[in-house]
This record gives structure tokens, sequence and C-alpha cells, in this order.
């Protein structure tokens, strides 16, 4: 483990996208609550929104899956996650109920992005030999901000609103996004220097 570390930044920096981008997660865990607090939705919308959520994350699974392995995991993981800074910002300024539509469906595209591409991503580091290594070291390593993000999300939603949280989220949404295009080569960057 200390050895690929050592020597191999790419996968790092990768480290670095998956820690921000479970910071990007903390604000929709908070959707559904604001929009009936704060927008007066009612708990058979709250359904709706939810199935939706439901449908996109399936449909985002296919076509993200899909353009991934025909084009670039690191390109679709970062439009995913540019999709979920979108939702919550969105979710930050939505007046009306009914751009939660779009907020959940933006964040069901961030959530695949998060967790079915980055899962492939992972696939994409070391030699074939190391991979045991590489997934074992890209679910433990996170797994610190995996637990501490729910409590840092509640933390700045109880102690500064709901706002505070898609903020964060968002922040982390573009950090992620940010890392993984200037500091990620992704396996197109490496075949075409091969």
């Amino acid at each position: 483990i200390k050895e690929i570390l050592g020597r191999d930044r790419d996968f790092r920096w990768f480290l670095a996208v998956r820690i921000a981008s479970l910071i990007a997660t903390i604000g929709y865990a908070f959707y559904t609550v604001y929009a009936v607090q704060n927008l007066g939705v009612s708990k058979i919308e709250i359904g709706i929104m939810t199935g939706l959520w439901m449908g996109a994350k399936i449909v985002a699974n296919i076509g993200m899956g899909w353009l991934g392995d025909r084009l670039s995991h690191r390109l679709v993981m970062e439009a995913g996650l540019i999709a979920l800074a979108l939702s919550s910002l969105l979710a930050w300024w939505a007046p009306a109920s009914a751009w939660f539509y779009l907020v959940f469906a933006l964040a069901a595209a961030g959530d695949v992005a998060i967790w079915t591409v980055g899962i492939s991503m992972t696939l994409e580091f070391g030699r074939e030999e190391e991979r045991p290594a590489y997934i074992g070291m890209a679910n433990t390593l996170v797994a610190p901000a995996s637990i501490l993000a729910p409590f840092l999300g509640g933390w700045l939603a109880s102690s500064f609103g709901f706002s505070a949280a898609f903020a964060a989220s968002a922040l982390g949404a573009l950090s992620a996004a940010g890392i993984l295009h200037y500091r990620v080569r992704g396996r197109e960057a490496e075949e075409s220097a091969d």
C-alpha cells in the first residue's frame, strides 16, 4: 500500500476526489426536509420526487456506465460532479417547489457519478495484479470521510441552516470535479501517450 501510494500520483489525487465527493453528498440528505419545511411540499409530492430520484438513478447508471466505457470514466464522473454541484446550488436558490424535480434528477446523476462511475474508474489504476490493493484502498482510505461527512452536514444544517449544507455540498462537488479534471489523468490520456 505504501509503495503504491508513493509512486501513483494519479491514484493519490483520485482518493482526494473520492473524499471531496463525499462532502458533496451532504446536501442531498436535506433536500426532502428543506422542501417540506421551507417550500411547503406535500408528502405525496415528495414521494413523487423520491420516485423520480430513483428512476433517474436507474437511467443514469445505464447511460453513464455506457458513456464511461466508451468515452472516459473520468469525463463522465466530472459531468456527474458538476450535476451534483448544480443540484445543491439549485436547492439553495429554488424559489418554488417545482424546481426540486430538477434538483432530485441532478442529484441522482451526481450520486451515480460518485458511486458507480467512481468504482469503475478505480479499475483503471495500476497493473492487473495490483487491482485488489487499489480497490481495497479506494474503499477503505475514504471510509473516515464517509463516516464524518453526514456529521458535518448535520452540524452545518443545525448551526447555520440548510443553505450552509447546500453550499458545502456544492463546494465539495466543484472541488472534486476540479481535482479530477486537472490532477487525475484518465485512461484516454494514458492511451494517447502510448
